[in-house]
């Protein structure tokens, strides 16, 4: 079996090596490609976890559970991969158990999301690609984390703007996913550099009060509709400017003001 040991520490560094001492095997099916699973862990005790870095031709990752010499006692993890349901699972450790898990994939269909930019000069010209994630605003507490570091997932096929910077954009249809369909999250939309794949701009809906949610995504339907107007707003945008009271001073109505 072709294994993958990941490291318990912040980077997550993973390298083709001896399987430590204690850890837990999480086997990947042959109909899954490996290079596209996303898998984020807590050992016991931690605050942050970790994350296993994606590997093409891989059956089996393997996560060290090693702390101070001993096994933790406890490991939970949120596991995704393109065309399956979300799955999560919290495994107890010991020292005298390696425990294995397997990952099923549950299949789940598409939906589309079909929507044209507006005032798209704020992303200064700059070629983009469109990538799709799920806040998962339920897993910080599965996972016992911080609530102001939600788990983001990147979901979904890239896609490119026509001409005319309208897009058709396919994501998992998380309203049917046993986990997400009925639990806080959201969609977000983003335009990455097509180069450098860094973040020029999220999208935003402009009728943001009939699909859209407080932060700027969109919430979890099982269909959307067609055409939906965008605004991009930019990473770096320019300074919140502030009156003499120290409240924001926003523009009434730009859907980049949430």
């Amino acid at each position: 079996m072709l294994a993958l040991t990941a490291g318990v520490c912040s980077s997550q560094e993973i390298q083709l090596t001896a399987r430590p001492e204690y850890y837990i095997a999480i086997g990947i099916p042959d109909s899954v490609n490996s290079d596209s699973v996303f898998i984020r862990y807590i050992l016991a005790g931690e605050e942050l976890g970790g994350w296993v870095q994606p590997r093409a031709g891989v059956s089996s990752y393997i996560i060290d559970t090693t702390r101070e010499g001993q096994s933790a006692s406890r490991i939970k993890a949120v596991l995704y991969a393109p065309g399956c349901a979300i799955q999560t699972f919290d495994i107890p450790l010991s020292n005298s158990n390696n425990p294995q898990y397997s990952f099923v994939c549950l299949s789940l269909t598409n939906v589309w999301i079909t929507g044209k930019l507006k005032q798209s000069d704020r992303m200064a010209g700059r070629e983009v690609k469109l990538q799709a994630r799920y806040i998962a605003r339920w897993a910080q507490a599965f996972l016992g984390m911080d609530a102001h570091i939600p788990l983001t997932i990147p979901i979904g096929d890239a896609a490119y703007l026509s001409a005319d910077s309208s897009f058709r954009l396919s994501v998992p249809d998380l309203a049917r996913d046993p986990l997400a369909g009925d639990r806080p999250g959201e969609l977000q939309i983003w335009a990455k550099d097509k180069a450098t794949g860094d973040d020029v701009a999220e999208l935003t809906p402009k009728l943001a009060q009939t699909i859209g949610t407080r932060t700027g995504g969109l919430n979890i339907r099982r269909e959307y509709p067609p055409d939906t107007v965008f605004v991009p707003c930019a990473v770096n945008g320019p300074p919140v400017l502030l009156n003499r009271e120290g409240f924001s001073i926003r523009e009434f109505g730009d859907p980049c003001d949430h």
